[in-house]
């Protein structure tokens, strides 16, 4: 494994991604059109678990927009040409550190419109942004490997029909410590919940190095 090549792979999915600036956009228009609805539906008072509830909602239906046709143009454009370059290791890491960086920036972004709209006060910030990291980057394992498998099928249904069981206990968890963030109570069940998610992310990056090899040589 060369991170060159990673390296290289990161530059080549951002490059794409600037030039298609009809994806980012519908995305920011999405999550803009999002809030406001939200923001006219209760007249700008909410109270923070509802408000904690629909972020994530909004965050979860983004990064399935964004990573769910990931592997679309390598499958069919690129399949036999990135064969030759690189790796099955080196392409999916650079698929899960791009995608997982994109969810992020977006999350950042969900975050600071709805804090225009709502103006909620989160007392623990640092919690909260650690929390949309961890929880960016189960997202962006979760989906990418979901997205190699609806790639070789062609069948779109199956991305939240497998992502929606396994992806339930990360949502819960970050729910969780979204809420601890607010209200900046720490306790043990901070470091057990933040544990969790770390594990489970560990367990999601294992797993798609061990599965996608074999996905992408299929």
């Amino acid at each position: 494994m060369r991170i060159d090549n990673i390296i290289h792979l990161i530059r080549k999915e951002a490059v794409l991604e600037l030039r298609n600036k009809a994806i980012l956009a519908s995305m920011l228009i999405y999550v803009i059109g999002a809030s406001f609805i939200v923001y006219y539906a209760f007249q700008g008072q909410i109270e923070f678990q509802v408000w904690s509830a629909i972020f994530w909602i909004i965050i979860l239906f983004s990064a399935t927009n964004i990573i769910g046709k990931t592997f679309d143009k390598e499958v069919r454009l690129q399949y036999y040409y990135l064969r030759t370059i690189v790796s099955p290791i080196e392409l999916i890491l650079s698929k899960l550190l791009y995608n997982a960086i994109l969810i992020f920036a977006f999350e950042v972004i969900i975050f600071l419109e709805m804090l225009l709209f709502f103006g909620v006060e989160i007392d623990n910030l640092p919690l909260f942004f650690l929390t949309l990291f961890l929880g960016g980057i189960g997202f962006s394992n979760l989906f990418t490997l979901f997205s190699t498998i609806t790639s070789r099928t062609g069948n779109v249904v199956l991305l939240s029909v497998l992502g929606f069981p396994i992806i339930l206990p990360l949502l819960l968890l970050i729910l969780r410590l979204t809420g601890i963030a607010e209200v900046d109570v720490l306790s043990t069940d901070t470091d057990v919940n933040i544990g969790a998610v770390i594990v489970l992310d560990l367990i999601t990056t294992v797993l798609s190095l061990i599965l996608f090899p074999y996905l992408w040589n299929e």
